[in-house]
């Protein structure tokens, strides 16, 4: 899964190093940085090359700043039709540059549109949707995919394979037979090879779950990349940058059938897990502290297209849980100081 740099890719993140370097706090280190970079540019016209396609980036984003100016929801439109253009332009910038590039564009962008990291991120992705979104596709082979919630994929087919890269949040796949490219789904610590049909991704912070709901797939791990698990409908597992986790039982057809209902069917998971994907599905996400909450598993049925609805459920099964909310949109679930065992 390694992936082979072009030189390309290498002049366009050192450019978006420059970028953030000459928009230091301190006037004089950005002067220098500005003559450094302007050096830089000197050397090679493909350096120069590099920083004008980037450069062309960050003033649409600057100009948000006051074409949308009081209106988030006016600027963040904005912001998408400047990272579809960026992305027709530039597809190999936005697979490559990573952190540096998305910190370069979050100094453009007003305070109040609170764009991270990810979120700047999803932007560049081939096919994504938000917190209240399930959206369908129909990929180019007739494989059948959904995203829900906060979900970011990127696709790449060609004679060989067919590979579609989770970059976070909730998939469904009704993969197309095509005996001639096998169809595989990566994430940032694992690789799915589908020998059938249907089954779900999701990947956070956390890590990567797999949940099959007909026939198997094969499983490696970034940590251990020659042994391979094969996982079998009925059966789900997580999977971490540590390796994989033991397969345990699913009940395939309720599962399924909740999804389809955008219901979340749960037996005996632990909390965690469950707030992390309540929390792709709620905007302004949902803050608790995972080792906290580990002990306590869930075992119902919630509503995934209504988060806070779910969150009151779960506040009802786990007394001891506190639910605090800011201004409606931020929420944070912890155990309440009563509840907290000395």
């Amino acid at each position: 899964m390694a992936e082979i740099r072009s030189e390309s890719d290498r002049l366009a993140e050192q450019a978006a190093a420059w970028l953030v370097q000459r928009s230091g706090d301190d006037p004089a280190e950005r002067a220098r940085a500005e003559q450094a970079f302007a050096a830089w540019k000197a050397v090679d016209p493909r350096h120069a090359q590099a920083a004008a396609s980037l450069e062309a980036v960050v003033e649409q984003v600057e100009g948000v700043r006051h074409s949308a100016a009081g209106n988030p929801r006016l600027a963040h439109a904005a912001l998408d039709a400047v990272f579809k253009d960026a992305r027709r332009r530039r597809r190999a910038v936005r697979q490559r540059i990573g952190g540096v590039l998305v910190l370069a564009l979050a100094l453009a962008v007003p305070v109040g549109l609170a764009v991270s990291e990810g979120a700047v991120a999803d932007l560049w992705a081939d096919v994504r949707s938000s917190e209240t979104d399930w959206v369908s596709r129909t990929l180019p082979d007739g494989t059948r995919i959904t995203l829900s919630g906060r979900t970011a994929i990127d696709l790449t087919y060609d004679p060989q394979q067919r590979t579609v890269r989770l970059l976070r949040g909730d998939i469904r796949v009704d993969v197309a037979k095509d005996a001639g490219r096998p169809f595989y789904v990566e994430t940032p610590v694992a690789r799915i090879r589908a020998l059938g049909t249907r089954f779900a991704v999701s990947h956070d912070g956390g890590g990567t779950g797999l949940e099959m709901f007909e026939s198997k797939v094969s499983v490696q791990t970034l940590a251990d990349p020659q042994v391979s698990t094969v996982v079998q409908a009925g059966e789900r597992l997580q999977l971490t940058r540590r390796g994989v986790g033991p397969i345990e039982g699913l009940d395939a057809e309720r599962v399924e059938q909740g999804w389809q209902h955008r219901q979340l069917v749960l037996n005996d998971r632990p909390l965690p897990e469950v707030l992390a994907q309540l929390a792709r599905h709620r905007p302004g996400g949902i803050r608790f502290d995972a080792d906290q909450l580990r002990a306590l598993r869930v075992s119902a049925v919630l509503p995934l297209d209504k988060p806070d609805e779910a969150l009151q459920l779960l506040s009802t099964i786990f007394p001891e849980l506190r639910l605090r909310t800011l201004a409606g949109r931020w929420v944070w679930v912890d155990i309440a100081t009563d509840h907290v065992k000395n």
